[in-house]
Order: C-alpha cells, then structure tokens, then sequence
C-alpha cells in the first residue's frame, strides 16, 4: 500500500502543483528584496501560472505602492531562473 508522500510524488499533476508552489515561494522571497520592510506582511505569494505570477496583498495602499516596483520585481525574479513575465496584483481580504 503506497503512503500519501509516495502517491503525491507519483502524481504528476500533484508533483507540477507542488512545485509552481515553491517557484511562487520563491518569487516572493526574491520580491521581498524590494519591497519596503513595513509591507512583508501585508503580501503573501499567490498562484504562478503560463508566465504569470499573483501576489496577493491584504493592504489596498500597498497595492498602489508595490505597482511601482512590479519590473524591478519582475527583472530579479527572472536573473535567478523563474520563467515570470508578469505579476499581478490582487487585493485579498
């Protein structure tokens, strides 16, 4: 009988999943390089997907402030090796 661990990391779907999940992770720790230090806890990474990565931000002032900073967000993510051609800013709740 397989174990949870061995079924996910069999799954190809669920593998993919994980790992955009990390590539998002790890957009947002590349991000968080030039993001003021007064908003880290207002952004948490959100789905990456065709190129195209989601931040979501708690704070409607941080959405504006952090609009500025999408290309040069953009331009470290993709130096260290993450396909991001886009980043979308979504409000959460």
């Amino acid at each position: 009988m397989p174990t949870v661990l061995q079924a996910i990391v069999e799954s190809n779907t669920i593998a993919s999943l994980l790992a955009r999940m990390e590539d998002s992770k790890r957009c947002l720790e590349l991000a968080l390089r030039h993001i003021p230090l007064g908003l880290h806890t207002s952004v948490t990474p959100g789905p990456l997907s065709d190129g195209e990565w989601c931040i979501l931000i708690s704070n409607a002032s941080a959405v504006v402030k952090l609009k500025q900073l999408v290309p040069i967000m953009i331009s470290t993510i993709q130096s260290n090796g993450i396909n991001v051609q886009s980043i979308r800013l979504k409000r959460s709740y």
